[in-house]
């Protein structure tokens, strides 16, 4: 022990000497360590940990479709039926859930903005979960007259209710349906199914939905054999649903959706970014070690043996090892902090990764075991290689001849090279992200999305059942919202943008196809849309005439089509004039539960295909005069700026309208766009962000292995110029080592590139995973960048006193 200590004296006193050294270890194992344990975190979290449920593997959800890449949940009234028919399934329960939007609930009179699932009662005990705080919902809170009851989100309860215990029996209104909600409990934290729900409330046995299911399977059973029983008793209990299969998948892959692929590619960066830390300091380890290499040689011949000289350098990579996971660990919980906040809701079991961020105790743990290996890498292999060197060799040579060989110039252009595909393979990913980010932030959404607000309007559904009160207030709030100050156009809309295309997506027919022929068409969304419509959001009409205040509920039907559904039902024609309507559930439209509903209408107008559903995909739409279907709430604002200043009027319109009409929900379209933006956004800055730390600390190993080897060819360079040898020539010598070195990297990482991007093919939007332009600038800029690192070396070359080299000792 007490050579030990003495080894640590000796350590921190060569680090004093050599601060630029030390500090450079530092920083790059505290960020490139923080970075990994980070992402390992969330890798581990998000994608490893086992869900808050009992058996989750063994949960499944279910929807039904008619088109396969568009849900079409069945209705709550089928659940019954198959949970007696049912062989596959033990327990089933339904879920609906409007994405992230979230809806207004008062606590007293402050409004709490909740992102709302709606579940059966029994939902809970299917998925087996256990409460992190009170009791969780009950089959018994679906019946009539049950209190209503509300059960919170971990994150939630966290973030809005400051986790206090308080929260049990807390009472929250919905202003739209007047129920009055008591808090009866708290999810478990990672809880995340629907993605971004923040509360759960069941939902009462006498309302009819379209609801998702959850189930749990029985022994034995496969999801895909409960797909098929699923679809085999849902189609034939409701025939009018059209349904020509179902979809399962397990609760876990529900979960993650598409999370999976951005995680992976987040994990694997980091630990490239690790890998190249590692080498980079390993280079910096044989450069001074080479720059100690009398004084080791000096040390061997006074008597030091090759185990003292081992345990000296291996004590001195320790405590530099030990330092930076010390600073690793408190960047990995800052990272994980900074993840949390900056992470879209659409991530899922962000509540556990909040809760994992702030006690950081498992990331101590994986620092500690990152730290270990980062150590064995970087310092115990250079400690072999340098106490092994000829005792005799540097003690005979001028400190300014070259004590390297050629050995180790090659071992350490080498490892320069690989740090430098490395990067390349970071900067191309990074690069295809960029890209895509790119094309998403400029799609053509074919609307114009600046100055446009989207506001919801909750009010009494008791009073609004009463004949003509929804439409007139309707009638009122579109002509006062109109006149207020900034206001430019406004619209009823059905639902808020990027919702998807599975809600509000019946079947239509054309005139003149059979019954048999129409079933065989697809679900196609719909819209409706006021007389300022296409005015508020600035869609062009193509063809034929915009919706007029006369399109009323006695006046003739109409629509209008999106271009893809007049393709589809008049290609090479005109749809001016045609007819549709929402195909029947029989042959006998007459027959149906409300009447008009499947009436025929005539085509007026053709519009684009727009993004209003998703924005990745154009959505063919048909559009609805609202007087002719019906308002829930939702209206469109195009105003001259910021709609802000507009808040309290639309507060004080709606209040004198009527007192239960309450504005529940404001948000500009540039904030709804942000949605859908934040993943690929998440996944471009951090990657990139990756990439360029690797492609500095590329750059600083280039920029190290050139100056040592100018240091090291002093009188050789000394020699060249004394015999003629201009300054061009000596940095045209240097700079041509170091670009060999950077384009052989930048080869090997360039065919590695085009192997490993396709890994991000799910990630990208309209870019090939070999897109020639995020290749070509990421091989740019790597080699811009190794030009600038060997640039200082070789002008520091070419200002060599030929006299000072060959001067001997």
């Amino acid at each position: 022990m007490h050579q030990i200590g003495q080894d640590i004296r000796l350590a921190l006193r060569g680090f004093r000497r050599t601060p630029t050294f030390a500090a450079s270890v530092l920083a790059i194992l505290g960020i490139s360590i923080g970075l990994a344990v980070a992402m390992f975190a969330a890798f581990q979290t998000i994608l490893i940990r086992r869900l808050p449920v009992t058996d989750q593997d063994r949960i499944a959800v279910l929807w039904t479709y008619h088109t396969p890449s568009v849900e079409l949940a069945p209705l709550s009234t089928a659940f019954p039926d198959v949970r007696r028919a049912s062989r596959t399934m033990r327990g089933i329960a339904g879920v609906v859930h409007w994405g992230a939007v979230p809806a207004t609930f008062l606590d007293g009179d402050q409004p709490i903005g909740l992102s709302r699932a709606q579940v059966t009662g029994n939902y809970f005990e299917v998925l087996g979960a256990r409460p992190a705080l009170g009791r969780l919902l009950r089959a018994e809170d679906d019946e009539v007259g049950a209190p209503a009851a509300m059960v919170l989100s971990y994150g939630v309860w966290q973030s809005q209710f400051g986790g206090s215990a308080s929260v049990i029996g807390r009472r929250l209104l919905d202003p739209y349906t007047r129920n009055t909600y008591g808090v009866v409990g708290v999810a478990p934290a990672g809880l995340d199914y629907p993605i971004g729900a923040d509360c759960w409330t069941p939902v009462p046995t006498i309302w009819t939905l379209q609801m998702l299911a959850v189930a749990r399977l029985v022994p034995g059973a496969s999801v895909d054999g409960a797909a098929a029983e699923f679809y085999s008793i849902i189609s034939g209990r409701q025939p009018d649903l059209q349904l020509t299969g179902a979809h399962g998948s397990t609760l876990t892959e529900t979960v993650l959706g598409d999370t999976r692929p951005v995680i992976m590619a987040l994990a694997a960066a980091a630990g490239l970014l690790l890998l190249i830390a590692c080498v980079n300091v390993g280079n910096l380890f044989l450069l001074r070690a080479a720059s100690r290499t009398r004084e080791l040689a000096v040390r061997r011949a006074l008597g030091a043996s090759y185990g003292d000289l081992l345990r000296q350098l291996v004590v001195e990579s320790s405590l530099l090892a030990v330092a930076g996971g010390a600073l690793g660990v408190g960047c990995a919980v800052a990272f994980l902090r900074g993840l949390v906040a900056l992470a879209p809701v659409q991530l899922p079991r962000l509540d556990s990764l909040r809760l994992y961020a702030a006690h950081s105790g498992e990331p101590f743990g994986m620092a500690v075991g990152v730290t270990t290996v980062c150590a064995l890498l970087f310092g115990v292999l250079p400690a072999l290689v340098t106490a092994r060197a000829n005792l005799a060799s540097p003690l005979r040579l001028d400190e300014r001849s070259g004590a390297e060989t050629k050995r180790h110039r090659h071992v350490r252009d080498w490892l320069v090279a690989s740090q430098v595909a490395l990067a390349l393979v970071m900067l191309a990913g990074a690069g295809l992200l960029a890209r895509t980010l790119q094309r998403l932030e400029r799609l053509d959404l074919g609307f114009q999305a600046e100055h446009v607000s989207i506001v919801s309007f909750a009010f009494d559904v008791a009073k609004a059942s009463s004949p003509g009160v929804v439409s007139s207030w309707t009638e009122q709030l579109e002509r006062r919202v109109t006149a207020l100050p900034g206001v430019t156009a406004a619209t009823p809309i059905l639902i808020p943008p990027f919702l998807g295309p599975s809600l509000s997506h019946p079947q239509f027919d054309a005139e003149g196809q059979t019954f048999a022929d129409a079933a065989a068409n697809p679900n196609i969304p719909i819209e409706v849309a006021g007389a300022e419509y296409f005015r508020t959001f600035g869609i062009p009409l193509l063809r034929g005439r915009r919706f007029y205040e006369s399109d009323r509920e006695n006046a003739a039907p109409v629509v209008i089509v999106s271009e893809s559904v007049a393709r589809k039902f008049w290609p090479g024609q005109s749809p001016i004039g045609k007819r549709v309507r929402m195909t029947p559930p029989t042959a006998h439209p007459e027959e149906a539960p409300i009447k008009g509903l499947y009436d025929w209408r005539t085509v007026v107008g053709v519009a684009p295909d727009t993004h209003f559903r998703a924005l990745r995909d154009a959505s063919p739409t048909v559009y609805f005069p609202w007087r002719q279907f019906g308002w829930q709430g939702y209206f469109a604002i195009r105003s001259t700026g910021d709609i802000a200043p507009t808040t309290e009027a639309l507060r004080r319109v709606s209040r004198e309208i009527d007192p239960t009409l309450v504005v529940s929900n404001l948000r500009s379209m540039d904030q709804m766009l942000s949605g859908p933006l934040a993943r690929p956004r998440l996944s471009a800055i951090l990657l990139l962000a990756f990439g360029a730390a690797a492609l500095v600390l590329a750059a600083v190993g280039l920029y190290g292995v050139m100056a040592s080897g100018v240091r090291e060819q002093t009188r050789e360079i000394g020699i060249r110029m004394a015999l003629g040898a201009t300054q061009a020539v000596i940095r045209h010598a240097v700079m041509r080592r170091a670009l060999i070195v950077a384009g052989a990297g930048a080869a090997s990482g360039l065919v590695a590139a085009l192997l490993g991007t396709r890994l991000l093919r799910s990630l990208l939007f309209e870019i090939s995973p070999t897109d020639p332009v995020a290749l070509g600038a990421a091989c740019g800029a790597l080699l811009t960048v190794a030009a600038v690192a060997a640039y200082l070396p070789a002008r520091r070359a070419t200002k060599i006193d030929p006299a000072l080299a060959l001067r001997a000792d």
